[in-house]
């Protein structure tokens, strides 16, 4: 019987995510910083909003990130994102079973390097989020912040700090999340052959 599954190394995934966030660094900025912006608005960063608006920028902020995912699942490219995603609800049902066969087959083979991958993802998530933290808990910055008027009197370290996360972390989770989902279907798997 032919293996259908690759084997992962112990950072694999890690190194993955790297090489592909520098590589389309800019693209991956930007949508961070929309949706950044989103949120940055939505929590009162300058100035109270409407229900209605915070709605819109919730569509914003979500499609920012979606955009991110299609991205990556194109390699780089929005169209071959969008028509891979498309591909996905063309799929027949023997083609389903044998990405679930491979799923299966790609988790049981690889489990530790797996685990080892989502733990070094821990321990980054980890020393981001603390670092931002501090940021805003240990040193003057959202004072300097408000000094300079780039956020509101009465805003609260949140609407920064959520716009950091959005530049950062979590376009690194979703980089991370996405090729390891490319990786244990085996993506070609995907596409209409």
């Amino acid at each position: 019987m032919k293996e259908t599954y690759t084997l992962l190394g112990f950072s694999d995934l890690i190194q993955k995510t790297d090489t592909y966030f520098k590589r389309n660094f800019l693209l991956i900025l930007f949508l961070g910083a929309v949706a950044g912006m989103g949120r940055f608005f939505q929590e009162g960063g300058y100035c109270s909003i409407s229900s209605s608006t915070h709605g819109i920028l919730e569509v914003i902020v979500n499609g920012a990130r979606l955009l991110i995912i299609i991205v990556v699942i194109g390699q780089g490219y929005m169209q071959a994102g969008f028509r891979n995603f498309v591909n996905l609800f063309s799929l027949t049902k023997s083609k389903w079973y044998a990405v679930w066969t491979t799923i299966k087959d790609n988790f049981s083979a690889n489990f530790l390097a797996i685990l080892v991958n989502f733990i070094i993802y821990i321990v980054i998530a980890a020393i981001f989020n603390i670092a931002l933290f501090a940021l805003f808990d240990y040193t003057p910055f959202l004072e300097w912040l408000r000094a300079n008027e780039l956020i509101g009197p009465a805003a609260s370290k949140w609407p920064v700090l959520l716009f950091f996360k959005n530049i950062s972390i979590i376009p690194f989770t979703l980089i991370f999340e996405t090729l390891f989902v490319m990786w244990i279907v085996e993506r070609k798997k995907l596409s209409n052959q």
